[in-house]
This record gives C-alpha cells, structure tokens and sequence, in this order.
C-alpha cells in the first residue's frame, strides 16, 4: 500500500508542476498535487481484492456450486427436449414426401397428424366456386370456421383445426374430429401442443400448394389452350381405359361446317374465335364425366360414359342446337355431329370409325344435324 501511495503522490507533483507552468498558476499547479494523488489512490480501493475474496468463497461454497449445476442440469433437459421435440415433428413430415395427388391427401395429412393426436376421423376442405369443397370423400361433419391458424381441441369445441389457406389460392382447412393428445405430447403444456400443430400445419401447407400445383401442371398438359377442351392424347388414353371396362360407352365426333370457309373469307383469327367459343359450348353442355377432347383442326371428340346412343344423341342434339345459335361470332357457325354406341368387340379405333362414319354421312345429307352410327 505504500508503494502505490508514493505513486500517486510522484503523479500529483509532476502534474501539477505541469500546470503551473503551462498556466502559470501556482494556486492550479498546488491543487492538482492534491488532488491527483487522492483519485489515484482510490483505485486501489475500488479494485480491492474484496470483489474476488467474495468470487472465491462463493466458487469454494458447494451448496452454491451443487444449485448452480442443477439450474444448468435444468436448462440443459429443457433444451434437449425442445431438440427431440422438434426432430419428432419433422421426421413425422416423412409421411408428406412424395404426396402429389388430391386423392391421397386426405389419407397422408391423417397418418402425419394421428401421431400426436388420436381422432375419430379427419376431414380436407377447399373453398371452391363459393362453397366448401370436401377432399377425398364425404366430409364426416361441419364445414371449417376459420377464426386462427391453429384451433387446438378444448372445452367449448373437440376438434383440431388447422388453417391451410396459404397453400391454396383461396381458403382450405383440415380438422380432425374430436381430437385427442396422445401419451407422446398429452403431458406437454399448452404452448408445447400449440408449437406442434403449428410446425405441422407449416408442413401440411407446403405439401399442399405441391399438391395443386402438379395438379395445375397436369391440366395444363392435357389441356387444349386455345379451346379449352382436353387434348387428344387425353382423350385417347380416357376412352381406352372405359372400354377396358366393358361398360356402355357412347361417343359423338363434331366437326365445325364449313370451317375452312371461314378462315379464307374471315380470316384465321376470326377461326380461333369460332374455336373458342365452341370449346366453351362443349364444356358448358357436358355433365360431369362426360369428356370433350380436341381430335383435330377443327374436329372434337366427346366422351359420354354409361350412356346408350340414343341419349348420346340427345346430348348431340343439344350441343348442335346452342352453338347454332351463339350470339356475336364472325359469321353463322353449325355442326355436324356422327354419333356411336360401344359393343363387346369394339376397341377405340373401331368406335372412332363408326362415329366417323356417322359424321361423313351428316355431311353428306346437309350438314348441321346429328346421326347415329346405327341410322347412317
């Protein structure tokens, strides 16, 4: 301690000399001697050993050192369990890989969910064309009523909800009725289940928007753009797999009178607006399952499964009587329509040539009239 007093007083005088000499004031010069040397000395004071003698007696206190390890015992079980907890989530994510098709939506987004909650059933909604649309099946209860992303089951409602909207262009949901926690989170707080859904409701949206959008994909592949019908390799493969059936199976070809007419006097934009607008006519006058493929330039090819002739023709009829009468087209468009109905021996090329027989002989007695294969 004597030491480190003889160095402040040593820096109090050649301080203060300084002073006095540089402002030529004794009175400034004499402070600074005291001064300096009582600042100086007090650092000795404040960085007494003291601090490290308390350091010291709490490191050597095994009571201290015995608390200190649980806390860290402690936080170190938290966090390994929130790890395993988040591994656990994202192996159960598995199941989603590969999911591309709606149909097995459903099916995956239940193994996924029954992991951490047991449920009676589980249901896949898209809000489409202003109304719920159940995904994979007959929906098993209410439609969803969105008010969070994440709806855990409680006392006033028994059901998982997780919204899925982000995945789709619109709104989606999937609910598991009467939902409850199984052993692997049933002990878990609140926030920890809540955490759950909320990593898998994230998985469940990417699996999802793949899902639509191969779907968007695949339309588009099969999907004339320009008339919005199908292509004619869609159409082809649809009506070999019907025949293999051996169900009832009518076919009609249409072809537009006159079309090359139409090009030559009117121009081939006017053509694709006559092509347009009989896609859209195609696709407005059939029933669901019914399919319309554009088979040439200006021919098409519909489809009409479980369906006699007779009633083919029907429908024929109804098709040739509205394009007849669009409204706003270049000039005055019609159709002639052959239609055939399936027998035991037939093969889609021996079906085809009977309608296209049928259709060369509407032709032939006038046009823009409908005949059965049979008749012609």
């Amino acid at each position: 301690m004597r030491k480190q007093l003889s160095i402040s007083i040593i820096i109090g005088i050649i301080v203060g000399c300084l002073v006095g000499y540089f402002y030529e004031d004794i009175g400034s010069g004499l402070l600074c001697m005291l001064i300096i040397p009582l600042g100086h000395f007090s650092l000795y004071f404040t960085d007494d050993p003291g601090n490290t003698t308390i350091t010291r007696k709490v490191a050597d206190d095994p009571a201290l050192l015995a608390l200190k390890r649980k806390n860290i015992l402690q936080e170190l079980s938290v966090l390994e369990s929130a790890r395993g907890l988040q591994g656990s989530v994202f192996e159960a994510s598995t199941e989603l890989v590969g999911l591309t098709d709606e149909n097995d939506a459903r099916e995956r987004f239940t193994s996924t969910l029954h992991i951490y909650w047991a449920a009676e059933a589980l249901d896949l909604f898209i809000w489409e064309r202003g109304s719920w649309k159940s995904v994979g099946g007959e929906a098993h209860g209410n439609e969803p009523m969105l008010t969070a992303p994440v709806q855990l089951p409680d006392d006033e409602q028994n059901d998982l909800v997780l919204d899925l909207s982000p995945g789709v262009d619109g709104q989606a949901a999937v609910i598991l009725r009467n939902a409850k926690p199984q052993p692997t989170i049933a002990t878990r707080s609140v926030s920890d289940q809540r955490y759950i859904a909320e990593v898998l409701r994230g998985q469940l949206v990417l699996s999802l928007r793949r899902v639509k959008l191969y779907k968007r994909l695949q339309e588009l592949g099969r999907t004339d753009p320009l008339t919005s019908v199908t292509r004619r390799w869609y159409g082809m493969e649809r009506l070999a797999e019907l025949l293999t059936g051996k169900h009832q199976i009518s076919v009609a070809l249409i072809d537009i009178d006159f079309f090359k007419k139409i090009n030559d006097q009117h121009g081939h934009q006017a053509g694709d607006t006559v092509l347009r607008r009989v896609g859209s006519t195609l696709n407005e006058s059939l029933r669901m399952g019914d399919i319309a493929s554009r088979y040439g330039g200006e021919e098409f090819l519909i489809i009409l499964p479980a369906t006699s002739p007779v009633s083919a023709k029907d429908v024929s009829e109804r098709i040739r009587a509205s394009i007849a009468t669009l409204a706003d087209m270049p000039c005055e468009v019609t159709v002639s329509v052959g239609v055939a109905g399936s027998s035991p021996y037939d093969n889609v090329e021996s079906l085809i040539k009977r309608a296209d027989d049928a259709l060369y002989a509407a032709k032939e007695q006038g046009r823009n009239r409908v005949l059965l294969a049979d008749d012609a």
